[in-house]
């Protein structure tokens, strides 16, 4: 049974992960509403983007990522 689960999630990766958020953010807004759902996947994606700054380069990558947004033109 692993292996048939292993070859299907191989040739399948993108419609296996898609489905599984695509289920949880059903489940989601039935149990918390639109709103709240909408706030949560905003939060996750700043939490994800913040995260990805500081793999790449520490918090003087995040102070520069701040900079180039906020700078004054």
């Amino acid at each position: 049974m692993k292996e048939w689960l292993k070859q299907f999630y191989g040739e399948h990766k993108w419609l296996t992960i898609l489905a599984a958020a695509a289920l949880v953010l059903g489940i989601l807004f039935l149990c918390i509403g639109f709103w709240r759902t909408l706030l949560l996947a905003l939060l996750v994606a700043v939490g994800v983007l913040m995260g990805s700054i500081l793999d790449r380069g520490g918090w003087p990558a995040v102070k520069d990522f701040f900079a180039a947004i906020f700078q004054k033109r």
